[in-house]
């Protein structure tokens, strides 16, 4: 959650914006904001910065609202899908 996490969500969010201009999409989001370990205010900023910069919509997204996190393990609990409980990096794998 801190500077670390803020330099990898935004080069991670350039990317994802990149790779929607050389493959013509309409629109970005990202599923970082159902976590309850992230920034939602954050990540939304960088897609608006985002948007501006690449010209591609971004969706505003807080898929945590409305026990959106919950609701998302359940279902991954039911249908059998792994679910990491780190967020990839190797600082975070390391816990």
């Amino acid at each position: 959650g801190g500077a670390r996490c803020r330099v990898c969500i935004a080069e991670r969010m350039d990317a994802t914006f990149k790779y929607a201009v050389a493959n013509n999409f309409d629109m970005v989001t990202t599923t970082l904001t159902i976590s309850p370990h992230k920034d939602c205010e954050f990540i939304n900023k960088l897609g608006e910065l985002n948007e501006q910069k690449y010209g591609i919509k971004y969706l505003h997204a807080d898929f945590k609202k409305e026990d959106g996190y919950l609701r998302s393990t359940q279902i991954c609990k039911e249908k059998g899908i792994y679910r990491q409980d780190y967020c990839g990096c190797e600082f975070s794998k390391r816990g």
